[in-house]
This record gives C-alpha cells, structure tokens and sequence, in this order.
C-alpha cells in the first residue's frame, strides 16, 4: 500500500509558521508496504502561489523519509498552503503537509501628527497689520512608536513672492513616543495689503516617508495711518530688528492732560486742468476726512492745495504714503510743514489757512496728513487720493 507521513519540517515546529522569505521543510516517511512509483510528485493542492507548485520526489523504499526544502515568497498577509504526493498517474496519496507563511514584522517607522495650528477655526488668513511683526506656534506630536530621527526639522517650502525675513528651518527635537514639542516662528508683514501665506514640511532625509505641513496665512489689511503716527516706537524693519530692540523702561505715569481737537472747516484745490470729486460726506469721522479725490491731471502737473482748520498749536506733517499698487502717492510741498513756525498759538475756535503746492504723481495713489504739537499728534488723518 502506498502511504506517507509528515515527520518533522516547518510543519512540526513549533507554531507550524514560516516568515515570506524564508524556507519551508518537510520530513516525509514513507510508512507503508511498497516503494514510492517512479514519477511521484509533491504537488500544490490548496493555497496562494508562494512555493513551487511541483517538486520531483525519488522512489523512496518503505521506512525511509526524504526531506523537502522549498523558498516561501514574501506575503502582506498570513496564508495557509498545502501539498500532497501524487503519483504520476495523477493519483494522491499519504497525509497532507501543510505550513502557513506569514508576513515579515514590520519595522516601526517614527510618525507626526499636527495636533494644533494657528490656522485652526480661522478662514480666510489671520488678521494682521502692514509692518507687524506676528508670531505663531504649532504643536506636533510623536504619535509613532519609536523616537523621531536625530536629523528631524522643518524646511520651508513656500512663501507668497514678497512675504520675506521667514526663517528658512526650524529645529526639532529627536521627540519620544507620545511627546509633544511647539515649534513657532515670527513673521514681519509686508508692506502692503493682501493674503500671505508659508508652508514649511517636517522631514527627515534619513526617512523620506516621515514628514507633516505646517501651513499660516495672514491677511493683511490698509495701513493704519493714525495708529502708524502715533506709534511710540519705530516699526521694525527685520526680524532681527525685533530682538535687538531695548527693553521699555518703566517711567512714572504723568497726570493726563487735556486732549487736543481739530476739525476741517473748508478744503479748496487750484487746478491747472483735471476734475475734483467729494465722496459722501457721511463717510467723515473724528479719524478720517477725505480731501477728495483728483483726477486726470497729467503728472507733474502742479497745484494749490487749501485747508482750512479750527485748531489749538499746530505744524502739519506728512503722513504715510500709501496706494492700492504701492507706489508712492503725490508728495507734498516741504513749505507746508512749516506754515505756522514762528506764528502765535492758535487759539480754541480760531481758524488758521493752510496751503499745500502738490504735483501729480507718476502713479495713482493716496497720500494723508496730521496734524501735530511736537511730538503729539492729533486730529483726524486728512487723506488725498490722485487717481
């Protein structure tokens, strides 16, 4: 009678499991009466395509074994596979052997998350004035099972043409598992209106799939010209400038004095050419008053300004200069800020004439005043827009 029997391999080892990539062994007995036909087989009967489907097997005489030893290929999941001896008229016989090959362990691979970013609930970008300097911070997370790699950092990626002083890399800590570190940066805002935005990306070049994008957006809006003027310090002008600046010194608070008013009672332009136009009146406060808007002057083109205005010590100072585009709007003539010099104070409720020669800019812009008592500004910003 013909028969077989598994006696030892892969089979009898402990779970009966191989890993894809390595061997799978039998030990077969042939424990019947008869030798093994010319012709035998071990053949695959059930299961993936992870050995050799067909493997030749000698006439083996009763009572001896012969060993088997096949490679397994790699599997993503665990498989069951099975084999029978089969004689060359396709007949099988003997018990089946079997093994189960199973996948490879998996290295762990260190991983981050974003558990917190300044960009959380905000649409649209976060609010933020021309010239400030804005700082933000995201919390990251380990949420791998192994320590981050020592050569871990942020690079950035990505910045609006004309958002610059961002820093280039952000260090990071080689964080363990379940740790949390904050990684912030501060941004000088350009000087001009509009969406800003930075993307910077956790990497590390020993573990190209590692990495996270950290993302901030700021809108930025017109700049503010009265805050600007009444600043007590200078703006910034780099990051560096930031740190580098002393620390305020406290000082004793002095009484308050009376606040200073002014108000504009007339407004007139000579024109050479060209057309004036009054927005509605109603769009005036305490902070702003349009001096109009002037249009289809030729630039260069020169002309008088007059303004009239109720209003305690005075001297007129330029304002800021602004336009939608940035460029520079029409400058005013230097003598107009020194119109009062030398003059008595005026008076509560007196009026005084104020006269500017201006010239047509090279571009459309705006251009605004204020008016000042040394170091003390006040009144409403009066602004000219040239289109």
């Amino acid at each position: 009678m013909l028969s077989s029997r598994v006696v030892g391999g892969s089979q009898q080892d402990a779970d009966g499991s191989v890993v894809g990539g390595g061997a799978v062994r039998w030990v077969l007995l042939n424990d019947g009466s008869v030798a093994w036909p010319a012709g035998t087989t071990l053949r695959l009967v059930g299961g993936p395509l992870l050995l050799c489907p067909i493997v030749d097997v000698p006439q083996v005489a009763p009572g001896q074994t012969v060993d088997v030893e096949l490679e397994a290929k790699e599997t993503e999941e665990p498989v069951e596979i099975f084999y029978s001896l089969v004689t060359e008229g396709c007949q099988p016989f003997g018990e089946i052997a079997h093994v189960k090959v199973v996948p490879k362990p998996q290295t762990p691979k260190p991983a981050v998350a974003v558990v917190a970013s300044p960009m959380d609930g905000v649409e649209g970008g976060l609010e933020a004035l021309q010239g400030e300097v804005k700082s933000v911070e995201w919390v990251l997370a380990n949420v791998g099972l192994v320590p981050w790699p020592e050569d871990v950092s942020a690079k950035l990626v990505y910045n609006t043409p004309g958002f610059e002083h961002l820093p280039g890399s952000l260090e990071l800590p080689a964080l363990a598992p379940g740790a949390t570190v904050h990684a912030g940066i501060s941004a000088l805002m350009p000087e001009r209106q509009g969406c800003w935005k930075a993307m910077w990306v956790v990497t590390s070049p020993s573990n190209p799939e590692f990495g996270e994008i950290l993302v901030v957006e700021f809108k930025v809006g017109d700049f503010p010209f009265m805050d600007w003027m009444l600043a007590d310090e200078p703006k910034a002008d780099s990051i560096s400038d930031v740190s580098s600046q002393a620390p305020a010194v406290e000082v004793t608070a002095e009484p308050a004095k009376k606040k200073i008013s002014a108000s504009v009672a007339f407004q007139r332009h000579e024109l050479p050419g060209g057309h004036v136009s009054y927005a509605d009146e109603s769009t005036d406060n305490e902070e702003l008053v349009s001096l109009g808007t002037v249009s289809d002057l030729p630039r260069g083109t020169p002309w008088l300004m007059e303004i009239a205005v109720t209003i305690p010590t005075t001297a007129l100072r330029h304002g800021p200069r602004t336009s939608s585009s940035g460029a520079a709007s029409a400058p005013a003539s230097v003598a107009a800020a020194s119109q009062l010099t030398g003059q008595p104070p005026v008076q509560a409720g007196e009026t005084v004439l104020l006269q500017l020669g201006l010239q047509a800019p090279e571009a459309p812009g705006r251009s605004a005043w204020v008016l000042a008592s040394g170091q003390h500004c006040f009144g409403p910003a009066m602004m000219l827009q040239v289109e």
